[in-house]
């Protein structure tokens, strides 16, 4: 006969079928303790045994159970009808020991690492401007990643190599993609995967990936499940990173390290820049102090030799001047031009100097209006020397400025 029910009828009805059915009450559960989580004053569990399970809960109370113990529950199956689910709600809980699944994980752990298969992996590089993520293409994981990565550091590369998570074929799709990117130019690989149960990251805990994360040349960060879910992958890895989003922080570091260093090189450039300017210009002014001293120096010599020259002219003039004064006062007009003569002409010498030092002062030219123009090779002598894009440093009478070169023409 068919009958007739609304959603709510067929809800309320279940409820008293399970309320009324003894079996379900006062009943001992035991198995592994395979999810845990608190709500306000509320642990919520998930009791797991082989491929079955069934959630429980303990209101008003905070258990302070491991993830992976053997335990037994004393309580009853419920059935909360406004949601259609079934739990089991319990009142008092007993620790049996170490579930089996934990141990055998434990001793996988172990075997692995007598292999030596946790020691000696490659650590991410200084920098890190390149990454492939191994994930599925459609998963909140990668999406939370690259947000992660892109907010800080956009110019760095990710490229995703889309594969399953989870169930049948995933911990072979995954390793043998591991495989391929051996062969690939990347800075790290990161394998990635939100949170889920323990069934859901399985795959993440099979001795074939566990083996191909250990053999990779390129360094493997591994961001699967919550910070409290530790796989096969976390120890094979050389870095772990406890959610996709850790993992982005972690990238962050090293991509943040190129930007560090390079604003560090700027800097170096320019005050290694200025040093040499200011060197030369120190260079230049000695150069002109110790010519024109040279200068000074001859004149001087040059005009006490005309001088002494004179007086003894002066004196051979009074001792034969009573005998000889006519020719006498011819020699000492001859004297007299010769000397001023030679005076003239190196005074004349003097002024060319001084007038080439002032045309070769670098600052005279500047003062005028001009400036000097000088890249990271050193003083540009013309349009040759530059190249587009080049910042060059502007040297002004009175300061300096950078300029980036946008445009070159050469005269025809």
């Amino acid at each position: 006969m068919n009958r007739t029910m609304t959603v709510a009828q067929l809800a309320l009805y279940l409820k008293g079928v399970f309320d009324d059915e003894e079996l379900l009450h006062d009943v001992t559960l035991s198995g592994e303790v395979a999810e845990i989580s608190y709500s306000d004053k509320h642990t919520f569990l998930v009791l797991a045994e082989n491929e079955y399970s069934i959630r429980c809960v303990r209101f008003s109370a905070r258990d302070n159970i491991e993830k992976g113990a053997r335990i037994a529950l004393r309580g009853s199956v419920g059935y909360y009808d406004k949601r259609g689910s079934v739990s089991f709600v319990y009142t008092e809980f007993f620790i049996c020991g170490e579930g089996a699944k934990k141990a055998r994980f434990a001793e996988t752990v172990e075997r692995l690492r007598m292999q030596g298969l946790f020691e000696n992996r490659p650590k991410l590089p200084e920098y890190i401007s390149d990454i492939v993520a191994v994930t599925s293409p459609d998963g909140a994981a990668i999406r939370d990643f690259i947000r992660v990565v892109s907010d800080k550091n956009p110019f760095v590369r990710i490229r995703v190599c889309p594969v399953k998570v989870q169930g049948d074929g995933a911990a072979a799709g995954i390793a043998r993609a591991i495989e391929n990117l051996q062969n690939v130019r990347t800075d790290a690989i990161v394998v990635c995967r939100g949170g889920g149960s323990d069934e859901d990251l399985d795959c993440f805990n099979d001795e074939k990936l566990a083996l191909a994360v250990a053999n990779s040349r390129i360094p493997i960060v591994s961001a699967v499940g919550h910070e409290i879910d530790y796989t096969l992958c976390d120890f094979c890895a050389g870095t772990r990173a406890g959610t996709p989003s850790i993992a982005g922080e972690i990238i962050n570091e090293r991509a943040g390290a190129i930007i560090d260093t390079l604003r560090g090189s700027v800097c170096a450039g320019y005050v290694s820049l200025d040093r040499k300017f200011d060197e030369r210009k120190s260079r230049l002014e000695r150069i002109c102090r110790r010519a024109e001293y040279a200068m000074g120096t001859r004149v001087a010599e040059t005009k006490h030799g005309v001088e002494f020259l004179a007086r003894r002219g002066g004196y051979a003039l009074e001792r034969i001047y009573d005998g000889e004064r006519g020719r006498l006062e011819k020699l000492a007009k001859r004297l007299g031009a010769a000397a001023a003569r030679l005076y003239e002409r190196n005074a004349g010498k003097l002024d060319k100097v001084s007038a080439m030092l002032k045309v070769l002062d670098p600052y005279r030219i500047i003062k005028s209006g001009y400036a000097a123009v000088v890249s990271e090779s050193g003083t540009v002598m013309g349009v040759k020397g530059l190249k587009c894009g080049e910042t060059v440093k502007l040297i002004f009478a009175d300061g300096s400025a950078v300029a980036v070169v946008q445009s070159i023409a050469e005269k025809a």
